[in-house]
């Protein structure tokens, strides 16, 4: 095993003292070969403990040593592995006493591993296989387009370029001649699988266009042109923003685990979504899901294992809730609590997105209907089972109800066409919410969203809600009053507006002066009015009468 010696080394200087200096030595009894024991029964390996067994005990091919008393595989030659034991244990001593960079071993891994390790770590927050699996897809394809191996290779100027290559338009795909093409021929001219053909022609609302049954299945060449074109377009800033987001919380793991001193892309911020929309989501109206509600509840057609009656009941709860997908996938009866006096359904944190359980109210109306329709069912099976919950299924489900109902898909937006896919119904939630006078932080809470920001993205004001809004502004003009309010800054009359938490001024129509509060009953002396500031013509400072004193407010 290891030994700890020391040399002393004297200087051959005529009238010098000798001084020592320990050095670590290494040798060649501190290396060893490990052994290693086996168990065989007819030339296989075998447990100890089977009946006769042979024992072998044979010797690692490497040589190994102890540093910091951990076993540390070597080198299969003694001499070197000597050499790399002796560096090992001065690296160790120089790194006790602060004079070794304590992130060089993380440094020198490569950012692969690293990225292994941090979906090991998303894995045991219990995220979902699918969330860990699109994150490191994400951060895989940054980290290699851009060349990155090592953490020190990381560079927020080279990401930044990446991503804006990206979002450049690629050459166009010609279409070969022919009027009609198979899903395997789009897809060969297209460059992506068969599968990948069937969730792009139901994205783009182009299923209907095809012809004919399985293999004989045709679909014109106008669809193929339309996915071509989609096809080249470049990455739209939402896309971009789900690789900057992936990539940040990877660094910002590695500085939160000391694998890296500071954050190289700290500085890497997201890009402006609204200036291009690829596909924005819209609100269905109030008649818009009266119709789809009675539609689907008189459908006669199943959809992976929902018939209409569960459809109708899952849309109003959709509706009702504002939960996702996957939350009302997996809801079962014992979530729900529909006794008169305050209806809920409990969503547990293991299917909330937030990892947080989640009471929500329900509204009356549906409790009622959810009574009647959860009534003999399983407690602990999913209400909403099958297989409709999975991919784009719940999009494609939602769009034929749609259909049916005679509600468009899609319509006109200030920036792009808007789409009502099942998500939709959450910002139909929030928003009538927001239309109903909730306040914000009302809304935020229901929505269960950590930020008010992400909820103004889910509340959908329009033009018509802006006037409501300032229409109740009150009467600021005075008119039909008798008197008129002054506003302006120094009219022609000379008058200045008092400043901000004192009463203005009102004129009568003879133009006489009056305290307002002597026509509200008050004594017009108790609290004298704030003089405006004449050192500072125009400013209007903010005062308040009982506490007189302008440094409060520099």
């Amino acid at each position: 095993m290891i030994e700890s010696q020391a040399t002393t080394v004297a200087s051959t200087r005529p009238g010098s003292v000798a001084s020592a200096h320990p050095r670590p030595r290494c040798f060649m009894s501190d290396v060893f070969r490990q052994q290693i024991v086996r168990y065989t029964l007819n030339g296989r390996r075998c447990k100890p403990d089977t009946p006769s067994a042979v024992r072998t005990v044979t010797s690692s091919k490497k040589w190994y040593g102890t540093v910091n008393g951990k076993r540390v595989p070597l080198s299969a030659d003694k001499r070197v592995a000597g050499q790399m034991l002796r560096k090992l244990l001065g690296d160790a001593e120089l790194q006790a006493v602060g004079l070794i960079d304590p992130l060089a071993g993380h440094k020198a891994k490569p950012l692969a591993g690293h990225l292994t390790d941090y979906s090991a770590f998303l894995a045991g927050k219990a995220s979902k296989p699918k969330h860990v699996a699109q994150t490191g897809r994400l951060i895989t394809a940054v980290l290699s387009g851009c060349g990155f191996v090592h953490p020190a290779d990381l560079d927020v100027a080279a990401v930044s370029a990446f991503l804006t290559a990206r979002r450049a338009d690629g050459e166009p795909i010609a279409v070969p001649p022919g009027a009609e093409f198979t899903p395997r021929q789009m897809a060969a001219v297209l460059g992506v699988t068969a599968q990948a053909v069937s969730v792009a022609l139901s994205r783009h609302g182009l299923i209907g266009t095809g012809t004919g049954q399985g293999k004989a299945r045709r679909y014109p060449r106008s669809a193929v042109e339309t996915l071509a074109r989609q096809a080249v377009r470049g990455w739209s800033p939402t896309t971009c923003n789900h690789y900057v987001a992936a990539l940040r919380s990877f660094t910002r793991w590695l500085v939160r685990t000391g694998r890296m001193a500071a954050d190289p892309l700290a500085t890497l911020g997201r890009v402006n979504a609204q200036t291009d929309i690829r596909r924005g989501r819209r609100e269905l109206s109030a008649d818009e899901l009266q119709r789809l509600l009675a539609a689907t509840g008189a459908s006669g057609r199943p959809f992976r294992g929902l018939d209409g009656e569960a459809r109708h009941a899952l849309y109003a709860t959709a509706g009702g809730t504002g939960f996702r997908v996957n939350a009302l996938a997996n809801l079962t009866p014992a979530d729900f609590d529909l006794s008169p006096d305050g209806p809920t359904v409990t969503l547990p944190a293991r299917f909330n997105k937030s990892k947080r359980r989640k009471v929500q109210p329900l509204p009356g109306p549906l409790a009622a209907m959810l009574r009647g329709f959860l009534a003999g069912k399983p407690a602990d099976a999913p209400v909403w089972g099958g297989t409709w919950a999975t991919g784009e299924r719940a999009a494609m489900m939602l769009r034929a109800d749609l259909k049916a109902a005679g509600i468009p898909y899609s319509v006109s937006g200030p920036d792009g066409s808007l789409y009502a896919d099942f998500h939709a119904l959450r910002h139909t939630y929030l928003t009538t919410l927001g239309r109903s006078g909730a306040d914000a932080f009302t809304v935020q809470k229901l929505a269960g969203h950590a930020s008010v920001t992400t909820t103004q993205r889910y509340v959908h004001k329009d033009t018509a809600d802006l006037a409501a809004a300032v229409a109740r502004l009150p009467n600021l003009t005075g008119a039909g009053s008798g008197y008129t309010r002054v506003t302006r800054l120094g009219d022609a009359a000379g008058h200045r507006p008092a400043p901000a938490g004192t009463s203005a001024p009102i004129l009568n129509q003879s133009g006489e002066t009056k305290n307002p509060r002597e026509t509200q009953g008050f004594d017009a002396n108790r609290h004298p009015q704030t003089p405006t500031d004449p050192s500072s013509p125009g400013r209007i400072r903010t005062y308040d009468p009982p506490v007189n004193s302008r440094l409060l407010y520099r």
